[in-house]
């Protein structure tokens, strides 16, 4: 699948920034403070992890990402720590791009790093209502189709000549049906 895909990420959510005086940004999550820490030490990953994994097949970010939110809880250091010490992440990156206050970043780093995603969501087209928010070839997934697998659904919309050994099952079943 990673052959016909571009997967981008922002954890942002339904947060809301406000700039600060001395020009950073402080971020109020949906989900209060844990929440912006998640987002944080996610977002400090993929800027410092934008490669791919040893099989090219992933992002370098995506375990430790995945690792994150399947916790349940983002935001506790014990686990990003724990996540990036299992998923080759250097712990150090993060912390210092995420910085003492991980809820808005270093100033220098994480800050205006979470408000160029805070940008990047705020433009997205169409505009997010929800999250996540999953766009497949520029159409939002709906409720229901969150809880299924994406794997149907990008070979669906996939448009391209030769689709991927991933979507034979599907193409074999859908033609069927």
């Amino acid at each position: 699948m990673p052959a016909i895909t571009a997967l981008t990420c922002y954890p942002y959510g339904n947060a809301q920034e406000k700039q600060a005086s001395n020009g950073t940004w402080t971020f109020t999550c949906q989900h209060g403070n844990n929440e912006c820490i998640g987002n944080m030490y996610e977002a400090c990953a993929i800027e410092h992890y934008p490669g791919v994994t040893s099989n090219n097949s992933i992002p370098a970010y995506w375990p430790f990402f995945y690792c994150l939110e399947k916790s349940g809880n983002a935001g506790n250091l014990a686990t990003a720590q724990q996540c990036a010490s299992q998923n080759g992440i250097d712990w150090n990156i993060i912390s210092t791009c995420a910085g003492s206050n991980p809820a808005v970043g270093s100033p220098t780093d994480g800050n205006p790093l979470m408000h160029s995603i805070a940008v990047a969501t705020n433009n997205l087209v169409p505009p997010h209502q929800w999250t996540p928010w999953v766009v497949v070839a520029g159409s939002p997934l709906n409720q229901a189709q969150l809880s299924l697998s994406l794997v149907p659904i990008v070979c669906k919309a996939y448009t391209g000549t030769t689709k991927p050994a991933a979507c034979s099952s599907f193409v074999e079943t859908s033609a069927t049906a």
